[in-house]
């Protein structure tokens, strides 16, 4: 990239920045900070000790994660950035600003970070908190579903924003709607995003209350982001039908075989839905582990969000496979041993019109939903629609899929 194009994009990312702080302000609370942008070197608040926590299996919301950082730390002097699985919500008492990130599955947060803060200890009330999202092309209600159990904790939330992010999940076509997110732009807000929550932290400290955001409203958010994953809104509990049976026999209630619930789980619970029940994957079509090829090394164990690997026999087996299907295990094994046979996606999936005049209300359509975000400044598109695909993530990649453990 020459001089000339860089300097062009930060002013664009600037520029950007600016152009976005009205609907920052109204849509996430948070107070922006331009001018802090000319003063890189200055540190106001060196008294405040502040943490990044985040959840990333593709690095998207790991690079998000640290552009936050870098903003907080050109006012504080100081952030820690720590992955979710590298720390215990106990250990968060020396932090006056805790900032906590997520990607977005089914249109809600990964369920280990759900978990982690569903776990927060009664002596972080009242205790500044942050949060933040990445997503594909279907966000839904993931905002709301990430602040919501801080808020229930006794947390006191001061701001939150999200971000479209390319996307590397089994599946999806490659090129992928979002692709080429996140950019500078996005970045460089990420950053001023950071510097805000300083600021606004030390604002509200100091007494001023009232700029703690309020939370949307379920209808304010789906006319804002769209209710999202088509699962949301064609009920959870059509997914898995229960097989028929006597309606005389009586039904033993199993425990939940995972610690970590899936996302769908967590969902069903807070839109008072039907419990998902039954296996994602097919009959016939289970996740395996292929003895031959499998050289113990562990990676999987150490990147399934819900702990649903036992490494203490051999070959490795999958304790249930209701599990998130998330499919990072397949993807970390840098020999291929964990076996699934991959879906085609449909190669029409949101290029066409599905007849949901308001993504708001139906939320299925990637197209709709994705104009109606660039309608309002939410979606810049780095990728054409005509050139999303034909191949997927996993025709396109080899093992291992993933570089680093999320």
């Amino acid at each position: 990239m020459t001089e000339t194009n860089l300097t062009r994009r930060k002013f664009m990312a600037v520029s950007s920045a600016a152009i976005a702080s009205p609907f920052v302000i109204k849509m996430t609370g948070t107070v922006t900070h331009s001018e802090a942008a000319a003063k890189e070197n200055e540190t106001k608040y060196n008294d405040m000790k502040s943490i990044v926590i985040y959840y990333s299996q593709t690095g998207n919301t790991k690079k998000i994660g640290q552009a936050i950082q870098k903003g907080i730390t050109r006012q504080t002097g100081q952030c820690d950035l720590v992955r979710v699985k590298e720390i215990t919500p106990a250990k968060l008492e020396k932090y006056d600003l805790i900032g906590i990130g997520a990607p977005t599955w089914s249109s809600c947060p990964s369920p280990i970070v759900i978990y982690f803060c569903k776990n927060l200890p009664p002596t972080l009330k009242g205790k500044h908190f942050f949060w933040y999202s990445t997503h594909g092309t279907m966000p839904g209600r993931c905002i709301i579903r990430g602040v919501q159990p801080l808020k229930e904790a006794g947390m006191t939330v001061i701001g939150w924003k999200d971000w479209y992010c390319g996307c590397k999940v089994p599946g999806h076509m490659k090129p992928w709607y979002t692709d080429g997110h996140p950019d500078e732009i996005d970045l460089a807000e990420a950053e001023s995003f950071g510097e805000a929550m300083v600021e606004h932290s030390r604002i509200i400290s100091d007494g001023e209350t009232g700029i703690i955001p309020t939370l949307h409203s379920t209808e304010t958010s789906d006319q804002i982001w769209g209710k999202g994953h088509p699962f949301v809104f064609m009920g959870a509990g059509q997914q898995s039908p229960a097989p028929d049976m006597d309606s005389n026999m009586e039904v033993e209630k199993m425990p939940y075989p995972l610690e970590i619930p899936t996302s769908m789980n967590y969902v069903c619970e807070l839109e008072g839905m039907p419990n998902r029940e039954g296996a994602k994957s097919q009959p016939g079509n289970e996740l395996k582990i292929n003895p031959d090829k499998c050289i113990r090394c562990g990676l999987c164990v150490k990147g399934c969000p819900c702990y649903n690997i036992d490494d203490s026999v051999f070959p490795y087996v999958f304790k249930t496979q209701d599990c998130e299907m998330c499919l990072f295990c397949e993807g970390i094994c840098p020999t291929g041993a964990i076996e699934f046979e991959f879906r085609k996606p449909d190669q029409n999936a949101g290029k066409g019109d599905s007849g949901m005049a308001d993504p708001g209300k139906g939320g299925g359509d990637i197209s709709l939903q994705l104009e109606l975000a660039e309608a309002t400044g939410r979606f810049r598109r780095l990728t054409r629609r005509e050139d999303v695909g034909p191949k997927t993530w996993e025709e396109v990649t080899g093992h291992p899929r993933h570089k680093e453990l999320p």
